[in-house]
């Protein structure tokens, strides 16, 4: 029945017939709507078999396309799960045979939606079913179809809550698929399911799993955050928070080598207007604290309020003098300059106060000194961004010119 339900997507008719009565023939014709049929007779299915729930969970406005297909499909496999978890191996069972590559797009898109809605609600309990179900998700990562794609790709994270036999067993696996959906350049949706896909696997993943594919990963998560979408941005920085938990013993020094890289775009988007980028630079810089295991800052990190402004969080980092962000101060004001050219007035904003408080520090002590080539284009950024169209922009300059100014003539 779902499969009939799919095909016939798009079509208002499908038939036309005779309208036969006892007293006389006519040949009227008789319209068939395939959808409605279809959606009343899994009505009467689920109730035949007291599952009257399930049966009112089977209510759509209209069924034209893939995304109205998927969400009435997550509907209906979410009541089963709720209700009759005991049909979902039957279900599962009968919608596997229709993942495969050689059926139509819209075959292969509702049976994986079925299968990914199961594992979204972890197959009612059952463990080895759900374990069942990720092995097929897993074989249509790479379906020549974006749709198809992304939902197997959002139902691999459901690993997670399998046994913790499978997940050594699997999280490789796993892994591999998710990042090789991050470099889906077909599909940008594709994409954000697999960064998101990760930011929820990777806590549960073992460290020693996690290891070798952390370079890569990073490297890979980076473009990122420069994307003009603000959820790839908040999924790509949040890997990054997750990374640390596998930042211990020697692979402490290539965390914050990684971490060097990204220090300044996480703090300057730590003001953003979109909620879980904000959040997501708040972790990262918090795991960041963690990984540095200085106290000073950890504590500083934990009294911070986004309402107490950008300056406020910059003075905090700053005045702990943690030894390893110290270190990455150079790199830091060097990669910041770039921002002065930004078209978002926020990250102009915050760069000026960036680079105002980490200066007026270094540029005071005579053993962590910025180059003095790097002050000047600071200085000479700051001095043509008095002219910023944005009011704000330019009272943040005028404000801090003068104190970068003061300090690198004393040097």
């Amino acid at each position: 029945l779902v499969m009939l339900l799919s095909r016939s997507l798009g079509t208002k008719y499908s038939h036309r017939g005779s309208v036969i009565s006892l007293s006389k023939v006519e040949s009227g014709s008789v319209i068939i709507d395939p959808i409605s049929i279809t959606l009343e007779t899994m009505r009467a299915l689920f109730s035949c078999v007291n599952c009257v729930v399930v049966a009112n969970s089977l209510t759509c406005s209209g069924l034209s396309d893939y995304t109205q297909l998927v969400q009435l499909l997550g509907q209906l496999v979410q009541a089963v799960a709720q209700h009759g978890p005991h049909h979902l191996p039957a279900i599962v069972s009968g919608h596997v045979p229709f993942t495969s590559a050689s059926l139509p797009d819209c075959m292969r898109v509702a049976s994986l939606a079925v299968l990914q809605a199961c594992a979204e609600h972890k197959a009612g309990g059952d463990l080895a079913l759900l374990s069942s179900i990720h092995s097929v998700l897993l074989k249509s990562c790479t379906d020549q179809l974006p749709l198809a794609r992304r939902l197997a790709l959002q139902g691999v994270p459901a690993l997670a809550a399998c046994s913790a036999m499978e997940i050594e067993s699997n999280c490789v696996a796993s892994l591999s698929a998710l990042i090789s959906g991050v470099e889906d350049e077909q599909c940008s949706a594709v994409s954000l399911t697999a960064l998101r896909g990760l930011v929820s696997l990777l806590p549960q993943v073992p460290p020693n799993h996690l290891h070798p594919l952390t370079s890569s990963l990073a490297l890979k998560v980076r473009p990122f955050f420069e994307s003009s979408s603000d959820d790839h941005r908040a999924a790509a920085i949040s890997i990054y928070s997750c990374l640390a938990r596998c930042a211990d013993g020697d692979h402490k020094t290539s965390y914050l080598d990684y971490a060097q890289t990204i220090l300044v775009p996480v703090l300057l988007h730590s003001t953003s207007l979109h909620l879980p980028t904000r959040q997501a630079c708040l972790d990262t810089l918090t795991s960041l604290a963690r990984v540095t295991q200085f106290q000073p800052l950890i504590t500083s990190l934990s009294s911070y309020t986004p309402a107490q402004g950008f300056p406020a969080l910059v003075a905090k980092i700053v005045s702990c003098k943690c030894g390893a962000l110290i270190e990455m101060y150079p790199t830091a004001v060097a990669n910041a300059i770039s921002y002065f050219k930004s078209k978002n007035p926020m990250l102009r904003c915050n760069v000026v106060s960036f680079l105002a408080e980490v200066l007026c520090y270094t540029q005071d002590t005579e053993q962590e000194q910025v180059q003095e080539e790097l002050v000047s284009a600071v200085i000479q950024g700051m001095v043509e961004m008095l002219k910023d169209q944005d009011r704000e922009v330019r009272k943040l300059v005028s404000m801090n010119l003068g104190r970068v100014v003061i300090l690198s003539i004393k040097n």
